[in-house]
């Protein structure tokens, strides 16, 4: 999915909450859902995508964090998980499981305004490089129609390889560190996140090679991971 739009969805059991979240979000001119009931979340994923999600996680542990993650999957809008003060959930949870920001509860007004904005801001910011089309040698990304060719051949790539390859091909020949790249694919640094974005890059490499499409990833030792075409490595080794 591709969030493009200008709604914003809340869940929140406490009235008073709710009800200033949809105020405020209202004066940023966001057309807002709100909903009572976080069982109910997945009926409103079936309808539209969001470029905000505010949502108060009441339910226990596992259930709240596998719930997190169904939602990382189905929106690139900004998740913003709300949690109460002494819960068992905490921030690093959260931001593991697909949070883009985390905001405790009883809710600070300034703070809440403060960090909501940014992330709208940032939502704002993506939207505008999802009009981008990257063409590298052979290699073609159609961001808005999530298309990745090589040649005249349709290369599918799961959301993750698509965020990588557009990486790369914005910045072809830069060498890209290991936390931006992670940073990319929104996954927070950390134990097992270096086994995570080598998986993911291996993935992506054996599919551009097996499709035509040269080796183009290189790793260069204690700085990250240069996208380059095989022609310029050739010339660089001669």
């Amino acid at each position: 999915m591709i969030t493009n739009n200008n709604t914003a969805l809340i869940i929140e059991n406490n009235p008073i909450d709710r009800k200033f979240m949809q105020n405020t979000l209202e004066s940023w001119n966001l057309n807002v859902h709100t909903e009572n009931d976080i069982n109910r979340v997945r009926d409103h994923f079936g309808l539209s995508d969001f470029k905000v999600i505010l949502f108060h996680l009441v339910q226990d542990v596992m259930k709240s964090l596998d719930l997190l993650g169904w939602m990382r999957l189905q929106s690139n809008g900004a998740l913003i998980p709300l949690i109460d003060q002494g819960s068992s959930i905490n921030e690093d949870m959260c931001i593991r499981a697909g949070a883009d920001e985390v905001i405790s509860k009883p809710i600070v007004q300034k703070l809440f305004m403060q960090r909501v904005n940014y992330q709208i801001d940032k939502q704002r910011n993506n939207d505008a490089l999802l009009d981008e089309i990257y063409t590298w040698g052979n290699l073609t990304l159609d961001v808005p129609q999530c298309e990745f060719r090589i040649g005249d051949k349709i290369v599918p790539l799961t959301k993750t390889e698509l965020l990588l390859t557009q990486a790369f091909l914005a910045e072809p020949e830069r060498v890209i560190s290991r936390p931006e790249l992670l940073n990319v694919i929104k996954v927070k640094d950390g134990i097992g996140s270096s086994h995570l974005i080598d998986t993911q890059l291996s993935r992506l490499r054996i599919k551009i090679k097996e499709n035509g499409g040269g080796d183009h990833m290189f790793s260069i030792c204690g700085l990250g991971v240069r996208f380059m075409a095989p022609s310029h490595l050739a010339k660089r080794i001669s």
